[in-house]
């Protein structure tokens, strides 16, 4: 049953600077080493997320306005076996860029070929590719709901029990129940836990808590305020879930999230998409074949190998007779797995036949990928025209490809080869799939178009590639600065195919001379020092190679804030205590309580500290304490360390 999927937790919105590519910059007396984000994939950064619902093999993309337009790729891939699904989506550039599997999205195998529908388990690493090769990955969380919740109606109570892995960090866990009909009752559709003791829902209706009875276990409670409510929640059809995320910021923006949905089912999200992994599929690219008298050529593209599938073990091809008395006559080979073409002798030179290409797994076969066979008798030669046409005297003609039209099939080479041996395509030719064959170097192009019955025409030139002159130097190069980062952006130019971006301390010397390129007009310059000014330029690429360098760009960047840490939190009655860390003496610490949806709350009142000095030298310590009237009346559960000096650590849990 296919659904769709309700809002992940409600984040709140912030901008950020672009992040499409990403050079790295040490300190002025180290090496610098730029790295663009096509070398390192990381969990996305809000507003950016993946989010995997695997028991529907289901995939959302959230976010990525800042590559609105651009063609991404999603892949799915496995240890061990490597990529077991894939598709490639435009973003939107709203606040889903796209989905994979659900209604209204675009099928697994969308433009990539790979047309199965991914079995996602858990440890799968579901990755999102952009053209300038930046790159964003979310695996798969192990934490599920592992049965179906239990009602006692004596105490209201529905309880839900799961698991997890060692892949999954207990703070970074939710349960919850989705169940429309709780609406009428409660207000909500979707009630949760998270980990702690029991305690009332902030709107009220229910408590819940969320706790650990074994190691790798969890369980969730629900006690509601009405019988009704409990029997309604307990009612929920497909309503279990299990939330799990790799990364939460100090917005409390929760990163990499996997939603496991207990007895939803998989496979195709909707009608037209590719089944699941099984068998493999038959030759279905291109495949040609050419008759000569009693023999034909048969040539076919390999299956694009469905990863969880047994192996292909080699091709079928028949040669299937018109029926005759009820029987059809046959005549075929079997040829091993790296075989793409083969020629049948013997056939009947006046009768026609449709040939059958089939893959084998083991003894197992394909359904056949059927070609018509034509009959004997056309005399006819088939067309062929070369757009641009090749010059009269053998001189190369300038062209960046050339536009092939036939009625027939066409084979060519590039080396200078013969495209026909006799009266068949040569070893060396290859079928042309598309319209046009691309010119990159010098080539001298032979080509053969062949009918049906093996009539063929032929056509041969000389080409070379358009010369292009060097790009002009880019133009509103402009930077946004952080504490240790720009980011940068200028005016586009659709006729480059790349830029490359130059770093400059403050006296003018370059601090990188080979940094990546990007396909798209900003790059963003991180690792840098705070409080210091830098100098940027930029310069694009063609075919014919890099232009000039734009403008320099000076750019300070932010200031330094310091860094604190929590290192333990404890509560019991009349005795509360926070002991930390900070970087910055004489800072003071305030600690605050963590809201409902995950950000920094109100201050404890009192509970305040400065950073002493301690060991190693260059940290400090502070130590909060609060006794009898002082400490508050309950475990404030969730709370958050702030310093006077700008640092933020949290949330942290604090235990009883």
């Amino acid at each position: 049953m296919q659904r769709s999927p309700s809002p992940t937790v409600p984040q709140r919105r912030r901008r950020r600077a672009f992040t499409s590519a990403i050079l790295t910059i040490g300190l002025a007396l180290t090496p610098l080493a730029f790295i663009a984000d096509s070398a390192s994939a990381a969990v996305p950064q809000f507003p950016d997320n993946i989010v995997i619902f695997p028991d529907r093999d289901f995939v959302s993309v959230e976010g990525y306005s800042s590559h609105e337009g651009e063609v991404a790729l999603v892949e799915v891939t496995r240890a061990g076996v490597g990529v077991v699904g894939s598709a490639r989506a435009e973003v939107s550039g709203t606040d889903v860029a796209f989905e994979v599997n659900h209604p209204g999205g675009i099928c697994w195998g969308a433009g990539t070929g790979l047309d199965v529908t991914p079995d996602i388990k858990a440890g799968d690493v579901v990755s999102i590719t952009f053209p300038d090769g930046s790159r964003d990955t979310t695996t798969t969380s192990s934490a599920t709901v592992t049965q179906d919740m239990v009602l006692d109606s004596a105490t209201r109570t529905v309880t839900v029990e799961g698991s997890f892995g060692a892949d999954v960090n207990p703070d970074f866990l939710e349960q919850r129940i989705i169940q429309p009909d709780l609406v009428d009752l409660i207000g909500r559709r979707s009630i949760s836990a998270i980990p702690g003791p029991l305690v009332p829902a902030p709107k009220g209706g229910y408590s819940s808590s969320l706790e650990f009875p074994t190691p790798g276990t969890f369980l969730a409670t629900y006690v509601f305020d009405t019988l009704n409510a409990a029997q309604v929640a307990a009612a929920a059809s497909l309503g279990e879930r299990a939330m799990s995320w790799e990364v939460q910021d100090v917005d409390g923006n929760r990163q990499g999230l996997t939603i496991a949905e207990f007895g939803e089912a998989g496979g195709p999200g909707f009608g037209g998409c590719p089944a699941g992994p099984g068998d493999q599929g038959s030759p279905t690219g291109t495949a040609s074949v050419v008759r000569s008298g009693g023999s034909a050529l048969v040539k076919w593209t390999p299956v694009a190998a469905v990863p969880t599938a047994d192996p292909v073990t080699g091709y079928s091809i028949e040669a299937v007779g018109a029926a005759a008395n009820g029987q059809q006559t046959t005549q075929g080979v079997r040829v091993g797995p790296g075989v793409t073409q083969v020629t049948l002798n013997g056939l009947d030179a006046s009768a026609s036949y449709t040939f059958e290409v089939r893959s084998m797994a083991g003894a197992k076969l394909s359904v056949p990928f059927a070609l018509g066979g034509g009959a004997t008798g056309d005399t006819t030669p088939p067309t062929l025209t070369l757009s641009p046409a090749p010059a009269a005297d053998g001189t190369a003609v300038e062209a960046n490809a050339v536009a092939v039209a036939s009625n027939g099939q066409v084979f060519f080479t590039t080396d200078g080869s013969p495209a026909i041996s006799g009266d068949l395509p040569s070893d060396n030719a290859q079928l042309l799939t598309g319209t046009s064959i691309p010119i990159n170097a010098p080539t001298t192009l032979k080509i053969a178009a062949f009918d049906q019955v093996g009539n063929f025409t032929l056509a041969e030139g000389s080409y070379t590639p358009v010369v292009v002159p060097l790009p002009a130097k880019p133009t509103g190069l402009a930077g946004t600065a952080t504490q240790s980062s720009v980011a940068l952006t200028w005016n586009n130019d659709s006729s480059v195919n790349g830029w490359q971006v130059t770093v400059y301390n403050a006296t003018g010397t370059p601090l990188a001379t080979q940094p990546p390129v990007t396909t798209v007009p900003r790059q963003t310059v991180s690792g840098l020092s705070p409080g210091t000014t830098y100098g940027f330029t930029v310069k694009a690429r063609n075919a014919a190679g890099f232009g000039p360098e734009s403008d320099l760009l000076t750019s300070q960047t932010n200031a330094a804030t310091d860094r604190i840490t929590i290192s333990t939190a404890r509560w019991k009655s009349g005795d509360f205590r926070v002991v930390g860390t900070g970087d910055l003496l004489g800072a003071v610490i305030q600690l605050h309580r963590v809201n409902a949806d995950g950000s920094i709350g109100p201050a404890i009142t009192g509970a305040t500290a400065q950073v002493v000095a301690a060991a190693p030298p260059g940290i400090g310590d502070w130590d909060i304490r609060l006794r009898n009237g002082a400490a508050p009346a309950t475990n404030p559960g969730r709370i958050y360390a702030r310093s006077s000096a700008g640092g933020v650590a949290g949330p942290f849990n604090v235990s009883q």
